[in-house]
């Protein structure tokens, strides 16, 4: 008897996914720029997850459109974010290389 190998290419890659939260009494905004570009809308005082994305480089925006001070957070990506005021609202945008799974929230 004799056995052969045979290279097998499987298809699929590995992927990761977003879990957030927003604790504050306004809708807030997750934007993904990257290998996944997809935004979610996060209702006031509350938490989900959206995946699976592909690991990679992305731009991630955090936006509301409440008044007040904010605190962004991510987590997962290792980034120092820009404060931004723009058509979206206020916010906080993150340059990341992602190979986790990312957290994401907006507190006051």
């Amino acid at each position: 008897m004799k056995i052969e190998k045979h290279a097998v290419t499987h298809p699929y890659k590995f992927s990761i996914g977003v879990n957030y939260y927003n604790t504050t009494s306004y809708t807030c905004t997750i934007e993904l720029s990257g290998p996944t570009t997809h935004t979610i809308t996060v209702a006031p005082g509350t938490t989900g997850s959206y995946g699976p994305i592909t690991p990679g480089q992305y731009t991630v925006g955090i936006y509301t459109t409440g008044p007040g001070t904010y605190n962004y957070r991510l987590d997962g990506g290792g980034s120092t974010p820009t404060f931004i005021n723009n058509a979206n609202g206020h916010g906080a945008v993150y340059t990341i290389n992602a190979q986790n799974n990312l957290t994401v929230g907006i507190t006051n």
